[in-house]
């Protein structure tokens, strides 16, 4: 026999939002009730300003069509455990059963509609809040949150068919997803991962629109693997560079190592941030463009490089950007083809991209490529993000005052500039040479043995005579007293 399941009709919060109280299997629960396209209903207006009479009528209407809507589904549900016990395989009444599981957990809630749900939550992260789940442009934290869920939604799909609904992924789906990931990404990107999807069945979770008892991601630790970070390029390798690449290519280099900005911004760069009467580039990072509150402090200064200048004074500007081309192939999402010429540009220069035996490999067999199995992912060591740190490392050495490199590098905290800072080693045996301690003599004292004056002489005489009688490592101790003193 059917079970007689009744509920109760109740209001809650300021809009008296309508909700049914019922209890199943001894357990009572309580379910927001919505009209048929999904929208909640309220039996006051916004503020909590009563409805008229008639609005009010209406609204009770609805939400006792809404209740019995939902109550028959828990009583077909019922019907088809019934019918199963028969061995009476009715179609219409599982089709029915199913619909009434989905409806017991928020029909709406399924993975298909998964990140629309998470964009509607008014909790979600800030970097979400500033866009609709329709409007969210490239290479934002918002844009790779969206890219790590259709990831998600792909992997289920060919993984795990049968699970529909966001509370039917258990913890051993969330950990095989995981590994997934690991299998193909690096420790940094396998935490990204994690982080977001914690975050994500928490936010829906306090929203209501879900109803799991622990979050599946919840005992996932993340990565404390290695990391990798992009290699300073030598100031040979960086004319090599210079000197092989041709027409935008070539301006996109210049720029990733003379201004220090990151690839983003050197592709989009616009005219009217470069000043070339006053030789100077000013824009707002794309990175803090979106958060800033003061535009004056966010804006980085940096001066042209002769060698940047020059190649800026002879391009034309048929475009508010300085490389169309570029700026055009990023808006469109097809940076990829960009990246794999600066791939091929390292590499014809001498300059191996990756670490010796990472990434993938592979060998012909007839005309099948075969990929060789057990291969590391690969590390890669150089890069155009190599031209941000070799623009910090070289100024570094070059006695550029930190604060200096600091903002013009879009750092928030002198750690980060330290971070990318790289020192070299012929900078690291000059500077070794300052705690030379041989014969006694301090680093920092000079003492020339100079051939007596012979007559009147001039000043400079003077002062060429004792110079000609320097060593060359005498020499170079003055002019560092001399570059430190100039910076006190």
């Amino acid at each position: 026999m059917v079970k007689k399941v009744s509920g109760v009709i109740c209001r809650r919060g300021v809009k008296e939002t309508y909700y049914l109280r019922y209890k199943l299997n001894g357990i009572t629960r309580q379910i927001r009730l919505l009209t048929p396209d999904g929208k909640p209903i309220h039996g006051a207006g916004p503020n909590g300003k009563p409805l008229s009479r008639a609005a009010a009528a209406e609204a009770r209407k609805t939400a006792e069509a809404a209740a019995g809507r939902h109550l028959s589904h828990i009583r077909e549900a019922d019907k088809v455990e019934q019918l199963k016990q028969l061995q009476s395989a009715l179609s219409n009444a599982e089709t029915a059963a199913r619909e009434a599981e989905a409806d017991l957990l928020n029909a709406r809630a399924t993975i298909a509609d998964g990140w629309a749900l998470f964009m509607g939550c008014p909790k979600r992260p800030a970097s979400c809040r500033r866009y609709t789940s329709d409007n969210i442009p490239r290479n934002t934290t918002a844009g790779n949150y969206r890219g790590y869920y259709g990831r998600f939604i792909m992997w289920m799909n060919e993984n795990n068919p049968e699970a529909r609904l966001l509370s039917e992924v258990t913890p051993d789906m969330a950990a095989a997803f995981m590994d997934s990931i690991a299998a193909t990404a690096a420790s940094g990107t396998f935490n990204k991962y994690l982080q977001f999807f914690k975050c994500f069945y928490s936010t829906l979770a306090d929203a209501n629109k879900i109803t799991v008892e622990k979050n599946p991601f919840a005992d996932i630790e993340p990565q404390d693997g290695e990391t990798h970070s992009k290699r300073p390029l030598s100031r040979q390798q960086i004319s090599a560079l210079l000197d092989t690449a041709e027409g935008e290519l070539q301006v996109l280099i210049a720029l990733g190592y003379f201004t220090g900005l990151r690839f983003g911004d050197c592709c989009t760069l616009r005219w009217d941030e470069v000043d070339l009467s006053r030789q100077i580039i000013e824009r707002i990072p794309n990175k803090t463009a979106r958060t800033i509150k003061d535009k004056a402090k966010a804006t980085v200064k940096i001066g042209l490089a002769p060698y940047l200048s020059a190649l800026l004074a002879d391009l034309p500007r048929a475009s508010e950007y300085v490389l169309p081309d570029m700026a055009n192939r990023l808006q469109k999402g097809r940076h990829s083809g960009i990246h794999r010429a600066i791939t091929s540009l390292f590499e014809r220069c001498g300059i191996a991209t990756r670490a010796d035996g990472t990434g993938a490999a592979y060998h012909y067999e007839g005309k099948r490529k075969v990929y060789e199995k057990g291969r590391p992912r690969a590390v890669v060591i150089y890069g155009f993000h190599s031209l941000r740190y070799s623009y910090i490392s070289h100024n570094a050495e070059a006695g550029t005052p930190a604060a200096i490199i600091q903002r013009n590098a879009g750092h928030s905290n002198p750690a980060m500039t330290e971070h990318y800072t790289r020192i070299s080693d012929a900078a690291a045996v000059k500077y070794a040479k300052a705690l030379d301690i041989s014969n006694e003599k301090s680093a920092g004292d000079i003492i020339i043995e100079a051939p007596p004056a012979t007559g009147a002489e001039t000043r400079r005489e003077q002062l060429k005579r004792i110079i000609d009688a320097m060593s060359e490592e005498q020499i170079n101790i003055l002019l560092e007293k001399m570059k430190q003193e100039s910076h006190s």
